[in-house]
């Protein structure tokens, strides 16, 4: 009887092991550390920006910000100087004692929204500080702050996108980067509190699972939705958007393989499909790479920090590295520059990076309805990008619009956006007024179609690359078929 109760606990005891997660292990993993610090002994580019993060770190070190913890986790890490984790220990403490974090604008609505983006932003800053020091915690520590921030964080997070029976999102409801950033960073601080809570292991496990849908998301026929990702890649919500929405999916897939060597989880096949994507819609120029910014966009936003994650992930298209040697440090806000801790331990070697992308001076993404044109790839070169697909949300009353780049400015250019608070937002930025369309008798498309969608949305086609002559059909009836039988 001895013998097969001690059978049954080793039995217990290994079922839990293989579940616990070995801290730390999510983003700043000791093998990225270990390499970072090499990368500063030999190159000076990486010593300087290590200085950067020191010189933040210490700074947090008197501010305890929540939104900045993984500058002193990675100092941690990186120095062992016990310092930095007795501070992000007693923000830790102080934030899992938090009520709610609740937005109060968010609260207001039917059914209430308890969950919102600053709160996936933090839940970022919370999960690589809680994995980094860990391992200095006492276990009834450790329960204090896991339990605390899952329910002021997690349980919001996954509770409103994902988890049953308090979900009130599905991927159409509102700008799909939400969901992303909500359950992604949701899932992240899920995965750092796994070993203390359950009901966070099991979030996290549900959102592996559904992940991919995201990436897969076909639309929605009754409501006008379109497709998150078009079948050449690319993303119609702005590459603003894009770059947000696939970083904040990839940031929560790598920690999952960080946290569970050797675990098998389904492909996402539109991976591949990232690195083309923002190269096509990429101007390089002397100076800063500038992006297409049709929509919600701005033209020096990048698609660094997705590329970059998904070049660790086994993508390792040379595009990536030719597109990092593109950009100026920084220039993009939620980027990776190396002077970010992200930055410093996932840029990849940039030294093989080709003169070129290799890819074709001319692409269609016809599911969205873009398209971009170029006389070559070198800098200061002649563009032409055309759109005239779908209006909602992020993406304008813009149908038939194009920007042209040519040696380095924008001469025909977009009018951009501004605060979404503001009334010229949604009167102005949004509408057909700002953008470089054919108007008819001074009319553009209608106002509603920013919150109700076009339901009949323009189209891009009939791409033609004969090298030093281009041709593509854009199509803008759809959208303004109150005023146009053909347009």
């Amino acid at each position: 009887m001895k013998k097969i109760l001690a059978t049954i606990f080793l039995a217990a005891a290994l079922a839990l092991n293989a579940l616990s997660i070995k801290h730390p292990s999510l983003l700043f993993t000791p093998s990225k550390v270990e390499a970072a610090r090499n990368a500063i002994k030999a190159d000076t580019a990486y010593a300087a920006a290590w200085q950067k993060i020191v010189a933040e770190a210490n700074t947090q070190l008197e501010k305890g910000d929540v939104r900045k913890l993984e500058y002193p986790a990675l100092a941690y890490q990186m120095t062992g100087d016990r310092r930095y984790a007795d501070k992000i220990k007693e923000v830790l403490l102080k934030t899992a004692r938090v009520k709610s974090w609740g937005d109060r604008e968010m609260m207001a609505r039917k059914p209430a929204w308890r969950s919102e983006l600053q709160m996936a932003h933090r839940a970022f800053q919370l999960a690589v500080a809680y994995d980094a020091v860990y391992n200095i915690l006492t276990p009834s520590e450790r329960k204090e702050i896991a339990q605390g921030l899952y329910n002021l964080a997690v349980e919001p997070l996954l509770g409103d996108w994902i988890l049953e029976p308090t979900r009130i999102h599905s991927l159409n409801s509102m700008g799909h980067n939400w969901w992303t950033s909500c359950a992604g960073m949701g899932g992240l601080l899920a995965l750092a509190i796994s070993n203390e809570v359950p009901e966070a292991r099991a979030g996290a496990e549900e959102l592996i699972e559904v992940l991919p849908e995201w990436f897969n998301f076909a639309g929605d026929v009754l409501q006008h939705k379109p497709k998150t990702f078009d079948r050449d890649g690319g993303m119609y919500e702005s590459i603003n958007y894009a770059s947000f929405g696939i970083t904040e999916a990839l940031l929560f897939r790598q920690a999952w393989l960080n946290s569970h060597p050797g675990a098998k989880i389904e492909d996402i096949p539109q991976m591949e499909l990232i690195a083309p994507f923002f190269c096509h819609v990429a101007y390089p120029r002397e100076g800063m790479l500038y992006s297409i910014n049709f929509g919600d966009s701005h033209k020096n936003v990048t698609g660094e920090s997705s590329m970059i994650l998904a070049y660790n992930m086994e993508c390792k298209n040379p595009a990536t590295l030719w597109y990092i040697n593109q950009l100026e440090p920084g220039q993009h806000r939620e980027g990776f520059p190396l002077y970010f801790p992200m930055g410093l331990l996932y840029t990849p070697d940039l030294k093989k990076a080709p003169s070129s992308p290799a890819l074709p001076t001319a692409h269609l993404w016809k599911d969205f309805g873009w398209a971009t044109m170029r006389d070559s790839w070198d800098k200061d070169a002649s563009m032409l990008a055309v759109k005239s697909g779908m209006t909602w949300n992020h993406s304008h009353a813009d149908a038939n619009s194009m920007i042209l780049f040519h040696k380095g400015a924008d001469i025909i250019k977009d009018a951009g956006n501004c605060s979404y608070g503001k009334p010229e937002y949604r009167n102005y930025f949004f509408q057909s007024d700002a953008h470089n369309i054919v108007k008819f008798n001074g009319e553009g498309q209608k106002t509603y179609q920013q919150y109700h969608g076009s339901q009949l949305p323009g189209s891009v086609s009939n791409l033609l690359d004969g090298g030093n002559i281009k041709y593509v059909l854009a199509d803008g009836t759809g959208p303004m078929s109150h005023a146009f039988d053909r347009n």
